[in-house]
């Protein structure tokens, strides 16, 4: 008997895209992913081809970024730190905005701290956690 609780497969119509960008549009339900590749045949201006829709529960999308932050983890521990470039880096979100509420403030301030263990040049390690040995 398997120990496995569910068995997974991949369907004879399963489809493997490339995409070098991703849009969200999101609901109360759900969050739709957009994806899509940059396409310079024609510049200027670049063009993003969106070719591929997925909607997800928000329950998946909040177990989905879950995992994809442990796969960036142990990839960067395998390969060295992801560099991103400047030029794609998303805004940093700016908790001293004027017309943020405080509810609104906190939210930013969070999502700051977010962004700095992304982009920072100091992401926080928990204490006792010597990441040259991991």
């Amino acid at each position: 008997m398997s120990d496995e609780k569910v068995r997974v497969e991949r369907s004879e119509d399963f489809e493997e895209v490339y995409a070098n960008n991703v849009r969200y549009e999101s609901s109360v339900w759900d969050l739709k992913m957009l994806f899509g590749q940059l396409d310079l045949s024609r510049t200027p201006p670049e063009i993003i081809r969106l070719h591929t829709g997925m909607t997800v529960p928000w329950t998946a999308a909040k177990i989905a970024a879950y995992f994809m932050v442990v796969n960036v983890i142990l990839h960067q521990n395998a390969n060295g730190e992801i560099k991103v470039p400047d030029q794609v880096l998303p805004p940093r979100p700016d908790p001293d905005s004027p017309e943020l509420d405080n509810l609104g403030k906190d939210t930013v301030t969070y999502l700051s701290w977010v962004y700095d263990q992304f982009f920072g040049p100091d992401p926080y390690i928990p204490p006792g956690v010597d990441v040259g040995k991991i």
